[in-house]
């Protein structure tokens, strides 16, 4: 008797588990307004939440600014620093110094300094406005269709925005150029001065660099206006997953859920 009702309760639980879906590879909870989870190579989208939803990009414009820097390809030419940018909110730089098209590269994406985007910019096309144009008119070549820059910095500004997925195919971009990885990806920088000759040791404001297996760096993004931002993006055995996620409440909660996303990417993989 015992044993036929030992066999039943077997069967029963056979049942249940046959039945009941395996919660796996779900993805995480995402608090941050907009986010989405793009594969590297093929562009696939993983995982998103309101990622055509327009918000302010805040410094992970710069990304854009990087490219058209890299494109231009000038970067041993000197540029003298002008009123405009020593005098922006966010930067180390001073009227009147002279620094490399490089050097200010390296400023801008691990330092987030907001002048060397404002120098970049006029460097390449005499003035914010015409460079400002020419970001647009790029990122609707890559299909960055509900994206409009003002500025090459990202401060705050009503017709300055992007938006999860559009930031994704800037940075998707971004990686397919070599010289660009190396920059986005560096933890630490010596920044040297050609006038007067002085130098600032630098660290990447990209968290996941050092605390995240593969991390390739991107970039952050905050003001008091977007909130928490981050582009980032990870390589483990050859596959590359890029992340983004906009308006996140803290400083901390973006790398988190950034994180949490790569996690889960990573995972369908395995």
């Amino acid at each position: 008797m015992y044993k036929r009702i030992s066999h039943i309760f077997i069967i029963m639980l056979f049942f249940i588990f046959a039945t009941t879906p395996i919660i796996a590879n779900m993805p995480p909870t995402i608090s941050a307004d907009s986010a989405i989870l793009m594969e590297e190579k093929t562009g696939m989208v993983l995982y998103e939440k309101n990622p055509d939803k327009q918000e302010y990009p805040a410094s992970m414009t710069k990304i854009m600014t990087l490219i058209l820097s890299l494109k231009d390809n000038h970067l041993n030419h000197i540029i003298q620093i002008s009123p405009e940018a020593a005098h922006v909110e966010s930067t180390i730089l001073k009227e009147g110094e002279w620094i490399t098209v490089e050097q200010l590269l390296y400023l801008m994406m691990l330092d987030s300094d907001n002048g060397a985007a404002i120098a970049l910019g006029e460097y390449i096309s005499g003035d914010i406005d015409t460079f400002s144009s020419l970001m647009n008119q790029e990122a609707l070549q890559l299909g960055a269709m509900h994206t409009n820059f003002s500025n090459p910095n990202g401060m705050p500004n009503n017709n300055h925005y992007s938006t999860a997925r559009d930031i994704a195919i800037i940075a998707r971009q971004g990686l397919s150029i070599p010289h660009f990885k190396q920059i986005v990806s560096t933890k630490n920088k010596r920044i040297h001065f050609i006038h007067p000759q002085i130098y600032y040791d630098i660290e990447n404001t990209n968290q996941l660099l050092f605390s995240y297996t593969g991390a390739i760096g991107i970039k952050t993004g905050w003001t008091n206006a977007a909130k928490g931002c981050l582009a980032a993006a990870a390589t483990r055995k050859g596959y590359t997953l890029i992340v983004v996620v906009m308006h996140s409440d803290t400083g901390q909660s973006r790398f988190n859920e950034a994180a949490a996303l790569l996690d889960y990417g990573f995972s369908l993989r395995e």
